[in-house]
């Protein structure tokens, strides 16, 4: 027998001997680990079902208790009620309909889409919650003549004299539908049950065919989750936990579930198959190996002269082939590192000219920036001196006729109004006079930077606090020091904190921070407030005169557009971050001051 054929019985020999004897004695205990993890993961599926379902539900119940315990029904005429029922729907969006019924059965008022019978069935299902205790969900599920199956969530709301009415909000099947659905798992359905009843099935699921429900009977505890491993069906149950007896139910077809098992034993057999053939052809594969090397250098060195320096050969081995094999790979990793540190050097290269040219945009937006500012300050203070005297005038000569006028003359109110008006207009051009004023400079000198900020919060804390606003300091130790004008500065300080106060206005819970950190050559102050935020498209503007976001314009809007000027005029920059809804940020950067000398 020639030693090829020895070869290929021996490897044949070796090949199969495990996979026979070892193979199969694992697919068994394979198909028990397959089943236990399926259960568990099918069990895993209808508590997250279970769960989402239930935290639905709570959020319905938390809408419909907020509402009802806010508006009092009880209280409400027939409009009030629709109205109520409006902003219901509002909340809780998975609701098309709404009702109120009082503590003598009558349906005060009904909202909801449908034919008027659907509207009928669905008060009626309102009206069945009679006796609830209140403060509690309660859960009807009725037949709707239109649609099917529905779901009415009611809570029962104290009245004046004792008794309790009802509100209640008709819940669509897709409410929970598209909770089955994510508990659905590949080839099976979910369904949401009350004990043995289906009251609602997964997207294209049917119902539970009898020889699964004659299996599951009696399997199933409905107080507490469960999986169950049937010779037809492979199920898990987990109740909602909310008093309601209802629960999810994961269903698969015992031939899917066990479908891998099938497909494990159907590739074993061709895997033994596929050992045979490729047994008889290893003799071939041996006489060819030693011109397949010598092909695959020959391929190889093409492939690298032609750019492709990834190419390596298989360096197993001890003969000439291995040998050269392994030059070939240090000389083409040679290459190829050379060809990485050039691109590397490239890439630093690109990244530091786009960050150079970044710098010199930014640069160049804060130069148009101060010059736009200028200009208006130039043009606002122009205008300013020339309506200031005749404003002044008007407001002398209202003021006058206002002196003359008895209380409760006719001709009082609007002489009233005119000097009003005219003191907001003086209020604007003596703003436009400060902002465009460029004779008073400020004076430089060396200042605690914790010292402005605590004098000036001493001016505006009884304001913010009196908004009901919290404010909160942190003040950094040693206290920093920039060289700048006090006063100004505190004006800025002023300008942050109440344009923070606006924000945090009409928003419960929302507070101001102030702080101030030495960051290398810089000191920062940093006002953060938790108000609305600013929109992206509005961060381009903010420093803008006579722009802003605040809902009721109760000023000319031109804090920020100072504060931007005094912080330019001291060698700092402001910088702002925000998101919608996330309040925002501002920082003033400034050049500390050197140290003091001895």
């Amino acid at each position: 027998m020639s030693l090829q054929r020895r070869l290929a019985l021996f490897l044949l020999a070796a090949s199969l001997a495990p996979l026979v004897g070892v193979g199969f004695a694992v697919l068994s205990g394979a198909q028990r680990e397959l089943a236990r993890r399926a259960a568990a993961e099918h069990e895993a599926r209808a508590r997250a079902g279970a769960a989402s379902i239930a935290a639905d539900l709570a959020d319905v119940d938390a809408a419909l208790g907020a509402l009802a315990d806010t508006w009092r029904p009880d209280r409400l005429a027939a409009d009030e009620l629709r109205g109520m029922l409006v902003v219901l729907s509002r909340q809780i969006p998975a609701s098309d309909a709404g009702a109120v019924v009082d503590a003598d059965g009558s349906a005060r008022a009904a909202l909801g889409e449908g034919p008027a019978a659907a509207t009928a069935a669905f008060v009626e299902a309102v009206r069945s919650s009679a006796g609830a205790p209140p403060g509690r969900l309660v859960l009807r599920a009725y037949d709707d003549p239109a649609s099917g199956w529905r779901l009415a969530a009611v809570r029962a709301v104290p009245a004046a004299d004792g008794r309790a009415w009802l509100v209640g909000a008709r819940l669509g099947p897709d409410l929970a539908r598209r909770r089955l659905d994510a508990a659905v798992p590949e080839g099976g359905a979910a369904y949401l049950a009350d004990g043995e009843r289906v009251l609602l099935a997964s997207t294209g699921a049917g119902p539970i065919p009898p020889e699964q429900r004659a299996e599951l009977a009696g399997r199933l505890d409905p107080s507490r989750a469960g999986a169950v491993q049937g010779a037809r069906v492979l199920a898990a149950w987990a109740p909602l936990e909310d008093g309601t007896g209802w629960g999810v139910l994961v269903t698969v077809p015992a031939e899917r579930a066990y479908a891998q098992i099938a497909a494990m034993r159907r590739g074993v057999l061709l895997a033994s198959l596929a050992v045979l053939a490729g047994v008889l052809l290893l003799s071939v594969l041996l006489a060819r190996g030693i011109t397949r090397g010598l092909a695959r250098i020959d391929a190889a060195a093409r492939a690298l002269g032609g750019g492709e320096l990834s190419v390596r050969l298989p360096e197993a081995g001890a003969d000439e082939v291995a040998r050269v094999s392994r030059t070939f790979n240090a000389m083409a990793g040679e290459l190829q590192g050379a060809r990485l540190r050039l691109e590397r050097w490239n890439e630093e290269l690109t990244a530091e000219v786009e960050a150079r040219t970044r710098e010199l945009a930014l640069a160049q937006a804060r130069l148009v920036e101060a010059r736009k500012l200028a200009a208006v300050g130039q043009l606002g203070a122009g205008v300013a001196h020339e309506i200031n005297n005749p404003l002044t005038g008007i407001l002398g000569n209202a003021q006058l006729l206002l002196e003359r006028a008895p209380a409760g003359a006719p001709d009082r109110e609007p002489l009233e109004r005119i000097e009003a008006l005219a003191r907001r207009c003086r209020e604007v051009t003596q703003s436009l006079l400060r902002f465009g004023q460029q004779g008073a400079e400020p004076v430089f000198e060396v200042v605690d930077l914790n010292r402005v900020v605590a004098d000036a919060l001493a001016l505006a804390e009884r304001q913010v606090r009196a908004d009901g606003v919290a404010l909160s300091v942190d003040l950094a130790a040693p206290p920093p020091r920039v060289k700048g004008d006090p006063g100004h500065l505190a004006q800025v300080v002023l300008h942050l904190v109440s344009n923070a106060r606006t924000a945090c206005q009409a928003r419960p819970g929302a507070g101001i921070a102030v702080s101030t950190a030495r960051s290398g050559d810089e000191v920062e102050l940093r006002v953060k407030d938790g108000g609305k935020g600013i929109a992206p498209e509005h961060l381009a503007h903010l420093f803008e005169p006579f722009f802003t976001t605040k809902d009721r314009w109760a000023s000319v809007g031109l804090g920020l557009s100072v504060s931007y000027r005094i912080v330019a005029e001291h060698g700092g920059r402001i910088d702002v971050e925000s998101r919608p809804g996330e309040g925002a940020l501002f920082t003033v950067r400034l050049p500390a001051a050197p140290p003091a000398t001895v």
